[in-house]
């Protein structure tokens, strides 16, 4: 049993508490809370795991909600918990969940569900989140869902709203489709990237005071590569429940950036997988760019999968290839005109082309174990990753 500072806190053996207040605590061994105030209620107290280090602190836990919902995934987090071997620099917190071993030097996390073994940059501001394992995130953070590990924002100074999936969906090569969970989502978001969560009008009101805000748009990727100062316009609406997202691929007013997607400067809109977007006229996207000039990068995010599964490796067989068939139906759908479409005639010819050339070369199939049954290596003359396929 930890002494107590008043009948309401409990601390650990070898924990200390600086200036304090505190009320409503229990702290496990070894917590070091220096400036304090960490303030729980008899129903929703604090708690504090093992070797917990906050500096600055606030902390809070109030039991008051403050959710947000997309696409079926959610963070709804009343009670403040931080994990073993947190460490917090200036703090703040109230009302969130901060994952074992996740540390950040001004921090400022309210209304979140922070992953184990995060790393939160300098600036990090983070409100109404939800983070999977072993992310690095930058700052301003809010209403993003990241549910697959791995997930990057380079240095900081990013703004971001969106969900980062942990399943994505594939077509078998029997034709079926099918989701791939519980995989890592490593997308890598450049400095300065901008994920704007409004649309710039003002939603309907009496007067302009009285109105809630624009309209709300949150994106979703599916591992990609964001560069930097890239802004990302989420101008459109969010989908209500839990749709599947074959559906979501289908629809034209969303924003989503497909896996292995290479993306900058300023776009909106469905950016097929493997496929290269610098503006906001998709006439401009080029389809299959990524697979045909950039195969490093798919090397590379599968490399990074493949070391956060570690033995289930073999989850990822199926997955690119599998995406490149979907891609192949959904732009086939297209061109046969049984859907709306952005991209010209010639861009979905085009990318069709690469696509089914890509697949039937058998340059990326992978084997039971998730590596590649054809090696790759690097052509110092081409400057390019090249496939052996004998």
């Amino acid at each position: 049993m930890g002494r107590a500072l008043d009948a309401t806190v409990r601390l650990g053996p070898q924990s200390e508490v600086h200036h304090s207040r505190l009320h409503h605590v229990i702290a496990g061994r070894g917590c070091r809370i220096f400036h304090s105030v960490v303030e729980g209620t008899a129903e929703y107290p604090v708690i504090l795991g093992d070797n917990v280090t906050l500096v600055g602190c606030h902390v809070r836990s109030t039991g008051e909600a403050n959710p947000f919902a997309f696409c079926g995934a959610a963070v709804d987090v009343r009670q403040t918990r931080l994990e073993d071997g947190v460490s917090l620099s200036h703090a703040y917190v109230v009302n969130s969940v901060v994952g074992t071993a996740s540390s950040g030097v001004a921090a400022f996390i309210e209304a979140s569900c922070i992953g184990p073994h995060n790393a939160l940059r300098r600036f990090a501001n983070i409100t109404r989140s939800r983070t999977a394992a072993h992310c690095q995130l930058g700052s301003e953070l809010s209403k993003t869902l990241i549910l697959g590990d791995g997930f990057t924002s380079e240095h900081q100074n990013a703004y971001l709203s969106l969900l980062a999936p942990a399943a994505y969906p594939i077509l078998t090569a029997e034709g079926r489709e099918a989701l791939l969970t519980g995989l890592p989502n490593v997308s890598n978001i450049g400095a300065g990237t901008v994920f704007a969560n409004y649309g710039g009008e003002p939603l309907p009101a009496p007067t302009l005071a009285d109105s809630p805000g624009s309209a709300k748009g949150t994106a979703i990727l599916y591992t990609a590569f964001v560069c930097i100062n890239c802004r990302v316009v989420n101008r459109y609406g969010q989908p209500e429940g839990d749709p599947s997202p074959f559906d979501l691929l289908r629809r034209r007013d969303l924003t989503i950036l497909g896996l292995c997607s290479f993306v900058e400067n300023k776009l909106t809109g469905r950016i097929p997988a493997f496929s290269y977007a610098g503006d906001l006229s998709p006439r401009h996207h080029r389809l299959g760019w990524v697979l045909e000039k950039k195969p490093g990068l798919v090397l590379n995010f599968m490399a990074k999968m493949r070391r956060l599964l570690g033995s289930e490796a073999g989850r990822l067989r199926e997955l690119i290839e599998g995406t490149l068939r979907l891609e192949c139906q959904l732009l086939q759908e297209e061109l046969e005109g049984k859907r709306p479409t952005f991209y010209s005639r010639a861009q979905l010819e085009e990318g069709l082309r690469i696509f089914h050339a890509q697949l039937q070369s058998g340059r990326w199939a992978m084997d039971e174990a998730g590596h590649w049954r054809h090696p790759w290596r690097f052509d110092a003359a081409r400057q390019q990753w090249v496939c052996d396929v004998p």
